[in-house]
């Protein structure tokens, strides 16, 4: 069964959401279901939700099962290979079949997306971490376990050059995989004042802890870490929140609208990050 889930409530319209996980352990999922349903209830649209497991066969098999069950739009979270083979999007595309596509998007198509500016927020960390912790050392670490030619991933890296060059006159900052980190850290922060530690997201930094646990090494006094996307109920280390609620409420809001114009401009929505930083009393708040 390719729908994992299905409203108990009868509805005039029903659109469905495509995840590539499970909601356990992954709050963006929640987030954005809790947004998309906010939305919906307004206009009493049920929706179906279905997981694809990180699966590209299933993924397509999933569209063309939901499109066989006449369901009137889709909410699309791509999995992590959609740049490989993006050929059913572009066939939904065709169609003018409405559909939305979410926190990732594919630039050589043109389609309605909702996906966080981040650019901008890591043009933001890479200031925090200069003016704020006097970093003169900045290091940016991508999730290796992803491909990355990921939307998201490809604007953080591209963010944090640029980053480096507004603010240290450098043409590329330092980009490490995960395991060159820990073997490096020890040595990096030996040879600077302070080392700012950007990674891709929250779960980079447990990993982290956890992998220098192994090695009896603690992290160095001078290294300041900053998160990506606040996974947390309450965050370990400076991140950034990006209102993944909102976005799943936009997402419904411009799919109800494709759904009544089917061929009308496509719709490319950014919404604007907010630092999630420590204050003097040890709390995290949203930057000013």
């Amino acid at each position: 069964m390719y729908v994992d889930k299905l409203e108990d409530n009868p509805a005039d319209k029903q659109i469905a959401l495509i995840i590539p996980s499970h909601f356990s352990g992954f709050k963006i999922f929640i987030d954005i279901l809790s947004g998309i349903r906010a939305a919906l209830d307004k206009k009493k649209i049920g929706i179906l939700i279905s997981i694809s497991n990180m699966n590209h066969e299933k993924e397509k098999d999933t569209i063309e099962r939901l499109i066989s069950r006449h369901v009137d739009g889709m909410i699309i979270f791509l999995e992590d290979h959609y740049r490989q083979d993006y050929s059913h999007i572009a066939k939904l595309r065709e169609a003018n079949y409405p559909f939305v596509l979410i926190d990732r998007y594919i630039p050589e198509l043109d389609t309605d997306y909702v996906v966080v500016d981040n650019t901008i927020a890591m043009g933001r960390i890479c200031a925090y971490l200069k003016y704020n912790r006097y970093c003169d050392k900045l290091i940016f670490v991508p999730d290796n376990e992803a491909p990355e030619n990921i939307s998201s991933s490809e604007e953080k890296l591209a963010g944090f050059k640029t980053a480096m060059e507004v603010l240290y006159g450098r043409e590329d900052g330092t980009v490490l995989s995960f395991d060159e980190l820990v073997s490096q850290i020890c040595d990096i922060s030996s040879s600077h004042k302070n080392v700012g530690i950007c990674v891709n997201h929250d779960g980079l930094i447990t990993s982290l802890f956890q992998s220098l646990e192994k090695l009896n090494i603690s992290l160095p006094s001078n290294c300041h870490l900053f998160g990506y996307n606040n996974s947390f109920e309450t965050p370990l280390y400076p991140t950034v929140e990006q209102f993944n609620d909102k976005a799943g409420m936009k997402a419904a809001e411009i799919l109800m609208e494709r759904m009544e114009n089917p061929t009308g401009s496509r719709t490319h929505y950014r919404i604007e990050p907010k630092l999630v930083l420590p204050d003097a009393d040890g709390n995290f708040s949203f930057e000013s």
